[in-house]
């Protein structure tokens, strides 16, 4: 992989989530705050470090670009919010209420989800990388599927009822996709082993 390929492949998904996510999840457009929402979602993180890990030509490289990738997705969805204005507090010493940029609530999110970034961005670009080229690539295969799937059943049990009608209706797109999606691999796992089971025509 040379190195142009290898910095807009960390670089393009990064910001497209990072920047993008909170600026359409803030967006007054029903329709922008939806695709907003996914992009904001913890499974989306997740496919960032696990599709670089597809694309990438060794394990090593899915490891580092997928954390890479991550890393850079949080500073920037951070940074994002901090000029949205949040990290905003008020100044309790100060009768006026004056407003002021809480430099620390900042750092210690960010660095949060870096350390987490770091922890969870090997194995995701592994998983990647395992789910195209591994002996056994169907349970790496269902992996981001399952996770969507699931995070998107919890939200639409516990915040589908404050939440936009676009907003429910695109986690509801993002629940039915990954059903089809995990039955669609499974069969076709299922029919490759099948197929290899049959005796060969000699």
């Amino acid at each position: 992989m040379r190195t142009l390929p290898l910095v807009s492949l960390t670089v393009v998904p990064a910001a497209a989530v990072g920047i993008g996510g909170p600026l359409l999840d803030a967006s007054a457009g029903p329709w922008a705050s939806a695709l907003g929402a996914a992009l904001v979602a913890g499974w989306c993180y997740a496919a960032i470090p696990f599709c670089l890990g597809m694309a990438s030509t060794s394990k090593v490289k899915a490891a580092v670009v997928g954390t890479t990738a991550l890393l850079i997705t949080v500073v920037l969805y951070y940074s994002t919010k901090a000029a949205q204005g949040d990290f905003r507090t008020v100044d309790l010493s100060d009768t006026s209420g004056r407003e002021f940029f809480s430099w620390g609530e900042f750092a210690s999110m960010t660095l949060y989800w870096c350390l987490a970034g770091l922890i969870l961005g090997p194995p995701f670009g592994l998983a990647g990388r395992m789910a195209r080229q591994g002996a056994i690539r169907l349970p790496f295969q269902l992996l981001v599927p399952v996770i969507a799937l699931a995070e998107t059943m919890m939200r639409l049990h516990v915040e589908a009822s404050t939440a936009s009608s676009p907003v429910v209706w695109a986690w509801e797109s993002v629940r039915a996709t990954s059903i089809a999606l995990i039955v669609l691999l499974i069969g076709v796992a299922a029919w490759e082993k099948a197929q290899s089971s049959f005796p060969r025509a000699t």
